[in-house]
C-alpha cells in the first residue's frame, strides 16, 4: 500500500493532518533522557520504560513504519471566553469527563479557566477512536495488517516521530510547532507493520522570538527547555501535592492546564502569521 493512500486514509477519518516516520532509533532520546532526569515525583513515570522510547521498534517488535497523526482542536479566531461560558462550571466538566483536579482551591476561583484541550471530551479517548478507525480503514484495504495505537499514555517519542513525519519542529515552548496548524492540535498515531516511504522530516526554528518564554508567567520556559516545577500545567494536571505559594500567585487564572505560551505565539493567532526571526518551517 503506497504512503500516499494510508494518509489518505488517515485524514479521511479525522486527523488533520498525518505523515509517515521510519522505526529507526531516535537521536533525541538522549536529550529527553537528561531533560527526564531533572523532572519532579509528579512526573516519574516517564522514567518508566524509559529504553523502549529510544526506538518504535523497542515498544512494537513488529513496527516497520510509523503513521504520525495531528488532530486540531483549536483554530485562530475562536474565541475562547465565549467557549468557557458555554461549558459552564469548569470543575463539573472536569468531574464529568473523568479528569482529576488537583489543585481544587484554584478551581473555585470566580473566573478560573481552564486549558483550551480539555473544553471537550478527554482527547485519549476521542484520538484513540479516530486512530482505530483509521487501523481498520488500512486493514480493510491490506488485509493482515497489524498495528498498535498510540497516544500520550505509551512509551513513544511522539513529538519527535511527528518532527520526523514531517508534521512540524520543536518549538521554543517545546511544542510541536507548525507553520500552517500552530501548536494546538493533539499527536496520535499507528506502530504498523507494513512498510512505507518515510516523509522528510520537518526543518525549522523559532529564530529571534521569545514571545512565549517572555509570556510564561512562572519562568518555566528558557533556552527551548521547559522547568517542568515550575510549569502551570504540571501543577494542575499531574502534580497530587499542593501548588507551591509562588506558582499559585502567578497562576494567571488557569486552574487546570495552561494555554499562556501558545497564546503568546503569533503561529497560534493568524495562520501563517510570521514572528519577528521567524524562520518558516520546511517539509
Amino acid at each position: 500500500m503506497p504512503a500516499g493512500r494510508v494518509k489518505e486514509i488517515a485524514r479521511a477519518k479525522g486527523a488533520t493532518a498525518a505523515g509517515i516516520a521510519g522505526p529507526g532509533e531516535l537521536a533525541e532520546f538522549s536529550r529527553f533522557s537528561l531533560a527526564v532526569s531533572a523532572y519532579p515525583q509528579g512526573l516519574s513515570y516517564l522514567k518508566r520504560s524509559g529504553l523502549k522510547r529510544h526506538s518504535i521498534k523497542n515498544w512494537n517488535l513488529d513496527a516497520a513504519s510509523v503513521l504520525v497523526c495531528a488532530f486540531r482542536y483549536w483554530e485562530p479566531g475562536m474565541d475562547y471566553e465565549a467557549a468557557l461560558k458555554a461549558v459552564g462550571d469548569p470543575a463539573a466538566l472536569l468531574a464529568g469527563s473523568g479528569r482529576k483536579i488537583n489543585q481544587p482551591g484554584l478551581l473555585s476561583v470566580p473566573g478560573s479557566k481552564i486549558s483550551r484541550y480539555a473544553l471537550s471530551r478527554d482527547y485519549h479517548l476521542v484520538v484513540k477512536e479516530k486512530l482505530s478507525s483509521m487501523l481498520a480503514g488500512i486493514k480493510a484495504e491490506l488485509p493482515g495488517t497489524e498495528g498498535l495505537i498510540f497516544c500520550d499514555t505509551s512509551p513513544v517519542m511522539e513529538k519527535e516521530l511527528g518532527r520526523l513525519a514531517g508534521l512540524g519542529y520543536r518549538g521554543r515552548n517545546t511544542l510541536l510547532m507548525s507553520g500552517e496548524l500552530g501548536s494546538y492540535f493533539f499527536i496520535g498515531g499507528i506502530a504498523l507493520d507494513i512498510e512505507l516511504r518515510p516523509d522528510r522530516p520537518a526543518e525549522g526554528s523559532c529564530g529571534a522570538c521569545r514571545l512565549c518564554e517572555a509570556a510564561c508567567p512562572t519562568g518555566a520556559l528558557a533556552g527551548g527547555a521547559m522547568d517542568a516545577g515550575r510549569c502551570l500545567s504540571y501543577w494542575t494536571t499531574q502534580s497530587k501535592e499542593k501548588m507551591p505559594p509562588e506558582i499559585a500567585a502567578n497562576s494567571a487564572g488557569f486552574a487546570y492546564g495552561c494555554d499562556i505560551c501558545q497564546e503568546a505565539c503569533p503561529l497560534n493567532k493568524v495562520p501563517g502569521a510570521i514572528a519577528p526571526g521567524f524562520e518558516p518551517i520546511k517539509i
